[in-house]
């Protein structure tokens, strides 16, 4: 199992000592979110990642095809690939608070193919159409893994048609995950391909503590962003207990996006307890509790085919806890 730890990038000193805190801990994995009204710069803080590391692969996970285009973050994530070593990853999805704090709808399905393949053509190529227009990048030819970050069936295809990899963000419990594994499978064999083709990885919101109750009690606001992004289009097909329907739609309404995955506000976190969503949503989205809570867990999903952890840790001590998962998680699980 690999294990990759996504951080929202705070002041840049502070961020370098997380990235090298984190490898030391021996996560594979530094993954980068991408929201300019609420975090620091992406590529900024990939070559501060790059400087501060030498062993760990690090990108954005994740950008979105709305507010750069394709031509940019191809320059952006080959100058990153060229600094880091070669250690450089492009993660993208349809785009959340980075686009709705600037009034604008999430990509298409469509458009997230588009951007996809204009990135790669750029990048291995050196040229590419996009929406209809020539685009060029003269200086760089290597292949830098495209993954596509996906909670709907007709993304989970289009990764597994068109990506190098996968983060599955539909949830975690064993009918869910069969059902994304279908899907991929459904893509993969669109380009000939199998799902062990792929490089696949799972979202899961976590936190470890020695108290199980404080640890789940601290990522609320993180369950209601999980939630808010794997319904928002539909909860269709998406296996939300009928009891709960109602629920999950009233917190699609009143998510504060504005406050996306922010640990110090908790507007978000009071909706999963108002709705009475806490336990739904740490089923579905969540590895949190105790260090024993959280490897029978991570054991039992292993068993349903779900491997290498996208993890997402919105706590306020992070150095404690990125120690506390190396020593008690990775260092323990097989």
């Amino acid at each position: 199992m690999k294990h990759g730890i996504a951080m929202l990038p705070p002041a840049p000193e502070t961020y370098a000592h997380w990235c090298q805190l984190s490898e030391e801990a021996g996560f594979d994995v530094i993954w980068v979110p991408d929201s300019q009204s609420l975090y620091r710069e992406l590529y900024v803080s990939c070559a501060i990642c790059a400087a501060n590391t030498s062993r760990v692969l690090l990108g954005p996970n994740v950008t979105n095809p709305l507010t750069r285009h394709p031509a940019t973050a191809a320059s952006a994530i080959a100058t990153v690939d060229e600094f880091s070593g070669g250690r450089a990853l492009f993660g993208i999805a349809t785009g959340d608070s980075a686009v709705l704090n600037l009034g604008l709808r999430p990509g298409r399905v469509d458009d997230m193919r588009d951007y996809v393949l204009a990135m790669r053509g750029m990048l291995e190529e050196g040229a590419a159409t996009y929406r209809g227009k020539p685009c060029t990048l003269n200086w760089h030819k290597k292949r830098v893994p495209l993954y596509i970050a996906a909670e709907g069936p007709r993304t989970i295809r289009l990764a597994g048609e068109i990506a190098d990899g996968v983060t599955i963000g539909c949830g975690l419990t064993p009918e869910v995950a069969a059902d994304s594994l279908t899907w991929l499978e459904e893509g993969a064999k669109k380009s000939g391909r199998k799902v062990d083709d792929l490089d696949v990885w799972w979202l899961a919101k976590v936190n470890v503590r020695e108290d199980g109750e404080q640890a789940r009690e601290e990522i609320r606001m993180a369950l209601a962003a999980s939630a808010h992004h794997a319904f928002r289009f539909t909860t269709e097909g998406k296996r939300v207990p009928k009891e709960l329907l109602s629920a999950v739609e009233t917190l699609k309404q009143g998510y504060a996006f504005h406050e996306h995955e922010m640990v110090d506000k908790q507007t978000n976190a009071e909706l999963v307890d108002g709705l009475g969503l806490r336990e739904y949503l740490l089923d579905r989205f969540a590895i949190a509790g105790n260090p024993a809570e959280c490897r029978r867990k991570i054991e039992a999903m292993k068993a349903t085919g779900v491997e290498n952890l996208r993890i997402a840790a919105h706590v306020h001590d992070k150095p404690a806890f990125i120690r506390a998962w190396g020593r008690e998680i990775i260092g323990k699980i097989e």
